[in-house]
Parts: structure tokens; C-alpha cells; sequence
């Protein structure tokens, strides 16, 4: 009496799921699903930017004065220094930020030129989060909770753009092949992902 196998599913797609470093399609699409989420929490972020409050310049002395609570000498320069440049032409400050905030979440939601909008999303938060917020210092401040939401920004940006969710339900895998010597501006392929970990 012979034991009974289960068939075996020799066909490419499941030596890809299983070829070890290789994302599966599963997993690419999960990040492409976390992808959109972020870009339509940065679309509500852009959304206020666009408010009379804060499109006018209004509110910028506010937002870029954190200079005044922090005195360790470099940081104190670099809001300061923020802080002048806002000031000086308040509305087309204003104006910048919310445009950067709208292009990077559209580009968020419909994929495109992904690795660079998470990088560049990273470095933006990043500004946000070391002039605006003034790196949410003094941390010894009574009742401080956190280091403020931009450092959940810079985090969930770089966790995008090595989770590759630019890869699937995306615009990139529509464009990469037709940008030619400029492909490097989009992400890369399941294909793509899958010969490199094999080469």
C-alpha cells in the first residue's frame, strides 16, 4: 500500500513566490494597498495646506516659530534660519509646500515615479519635522508623549520604498519601460525584482 503525495505545482509563478529574497505578489500588493493609504493621509495633510489660514501665510510665524523654546545653538539657527525664509514671502512659502504636499500624494495613490516621491517624501518630512516640529524638543518637556508625527512620516516613506511598493498597481509599471535611459526614476517590476534576486 503506497502513501498518498499531493500533487506538486511546478509552474514558474510558484518557483517565484517561493525563490527565497523574492517578494511575492501578495506581499507586493499589500505594500501597494499601504502605499495608496499614505498617499490619501497626504492628500488630507495638502488639503489643509490649501486652507485661507495657511495659503495666505497666516499662520506661518506660528508654525516655523519653534526657535523660541529651543536654545541648543545649532538647531536654534536652523529654525531660525526656516523661520526668516517663511516669513520673508510668506505666501509663496505657503504655496510651495502645499504644492510639494499635493504632487507627493498623487503620486502616492497612482504610483508614479515612486522611488523617487519616497525618498523625497523621507527628506521632506524630515524638513517638517526638524524646522517646523524643532525635532519636537525640548524632550524634556513636562508631559511630552512622543517625538512628533513627521518622524512616523521619514519611517513609513523609507519602509515604502524598500517593501518596492511602487511595483504593482501602479503607473511606473506602465511608464518604466517607456522612459528608457530615465527608467531609474520609477520602480521596478515583480520581473524585474525577481531576475535581480536571482542574478
Amino acid at each position: 500500500m503506497t502513501a498518498s503525495t499531493a500533487p506538486v505545482d511546478d509552474s514558474p509563478a510558484a518557483s517565484r513566490t517561493s525563490e527565497p529574497g523574492v517578494p511575492t505578489l501578495r506581499r507586493l500588493h499589500g505594500a501597494a494597498v499601504v502605499r495608496v493609504v499614505f498617499g490619501i493621509i497626504w492628500s488630507i495633510d495638502a488639503t489643509f495646506k490649501w486652507l485661507p489660514g495657511f495659503i495666505h501665510g497666516q499662520t506661518l510665524g506660528k508654525e516655523l516659530g519653534a526657535a523660541d523654546d529651543i536654545h541648543t545653538p545649532v538647531i536654534h539657527q536652523w529654525i531660525s534660519l526656516w523661520h526668516s525664509v517663511g516669513t520673508a514671502q510668506p505666501t509663496a512659502f505657503a504655496v510651495g509646500t502645499a504644492v510639494i504636499e499635493t504632487l507627493i500624494a498623487v503620486c502616492m495613490i497612482l504610483g508614479l515615479f515612486s522611488p523617487v516621491v519616497f525618498v523625497g517624501s523621507a527628506i521632506f518630512s524630515f524638513g517638517i519635522w526638524s524646522a517646523a516640529e524643532g525635532f519636537h524638543l525640548p524632550w524634556t518637556k513636562s508631559g511630552i508623549t512622543d517625538l512628533g508625527p513627521s518622524v512616523g512620516y521619514i519611517a513609513a516613506s523609507l519602509a515604502l520604498y524598500f517593501a518596492a511598493a511602487g511595483a504593482t498597481w501602479s503607473v511606473d509599471s506602465w511608464l518604466r519601460p517607456r522612459l528608457g535611459r530615465l527608467a531609474w526614476l520609477t520602480s521596478v517590476s515583480p520581473a524585474q525584482l525577481e531576475r535581480g534576486a536571482q542574478g
